[in-house]
């Protein structure tokens, strides 16, 4: 029975563990291409054991929005394998975003999983994966 607590606890500590954060309102000193912008900076950072590589991040947006927004600068640049403790960062003027729009930020890695920060509430989160399902069968039915 121990041995058994043990092992799905190893599991579990061995897994991919990936956290997103947004910081808003931020301004960088000394680089002269962001002076007197307010920026929105975006971090995925590996907090577990094993590397994971990040292939792209951004924001997937709220039905009936249909654009959704990538990180095109990151330091370092995408793909990226990052191990324990190091992180990828991007930075976006905070003018060009509509954050009302924005169901949650995203990271894909290299095997196709999704790492998630949610930005709308659940409230508008439910409503949009309604109205896109409810589309979605309307158009299934039509064509």
């Amino acid at each position: 029975m121990v041995s058994t607590v043990v092992a799905v606890m190893q599991f579990a500590k061995e897994r991919v563990r990936v956290r997103m954060t947004v910081s808003k309102n931020r301004q960088m000193v000394g680089d002269p291409r962001y002076a007197n912008t307010v920026l929105t900076e975006l971090t995925v950072t590996n907090i577990g054991h094993r590397p994971v590589t990040i292939r792209t991040f951004g924001t997937v947006p709220l039905y009936p929005n249909k654009i959704g927004l990538v990180a095109a600068e990151t330091n370092p640049t995408l793909p990226c394998e990052i191990s324990e403790g190091q992180y990828i960062v991007s930075f976006w003027p905070q003018a060009e975003l509509d954050f009302s729009t924005i169901d949650y930020w995203a990271a894909w890695d290299s095997r196709g999983r999704v790492y998630r920060l949610q930005e709308a509430s659940r409230l508008k989160h439910l409503h949009s994966v309604l109205q896109r399902r409810r589309a979605f069968k309307k158009r299934k039915h039509e064509g």
